[in-house]
């Protein structure tokens, strides 16, 4: 299966639990929207705690693969201007025309 199936299946997994529990529920419609309401509050307050810290860490790992690969790149490719300063030059023109 692939992620978007599992993605899929979990979402309509989760909501078909969720209205089954609604419906066999032994508290009325109003004390349910209510209880909702308010975990549905701290839901949203927990998902946006974790969202930051999750940008933030993304945000660390990126750096850290950022400055690998420029190390990486430094290491193994010269840099041109030291790897011509030998070359000597002179104001000839190359084509004698």
């Amino acid at each position: 299966m692939g992620r978007k199936t599992n993605l899929l299946l979990l979402t309509t997994s989760f909501l078909g639990g969720l209205a089954a529990g609604f419906l066999l529920s032994p508290k009325k419609g109003k004390q349910n929207r209510v209880w909702v309401s308010k975990h549905v509050s701290e839901l949203n307050r927990w998902a946006k705690i974790h969202r930051y810290i999750g940008k933030r860490k993304s945000s660390q790992e990126i750096d850290k693969l950022r400055k690998n690969i420029h190390q990486g790149i430094r290491q193994n490719i010269p840099d041109p201007y030291e790897a011509t300063a030998t070359i000597p030059l002179s104001n000839s023109p190359i084509l004698n025309e």
